[in-house]
């Protein structure tokens, strides 16, 4: 179960620990499954939370979403 609240350098936690479950511990296949593409300069680590956010609403839905299971 998702935390109710993260400790500062929670969420980059959570993103770290979903990454090594589901992708291997790489955000490039992370960013590849979910069809995310980074501008040339970013850093994967560095974009993920906002790609996050957009995608699930917040890190604390995204970290619920792999922890059910569900792969997409």
């Amino acid at each position: 179960m998702p935390k109710t609240s993260y400790t500062p350098g929670g969420d980059a936690a959570a993103i770290s620990d979903v990454a090594k479950a589901h992708f291997g511990g790489s955000y490039k296949a992370m960013f590849a499954h979910h069809g995310w593409v980074l501008e040339p300069g970013q850093q994967y680590m560095h974009q993920a939370s906002s790609r996050i956010a957009e995608t699930y609403g917040s890190v604390k839905a995204f970290e619920a979403h792999f922890l059910a299971g569900e792969q997409s």
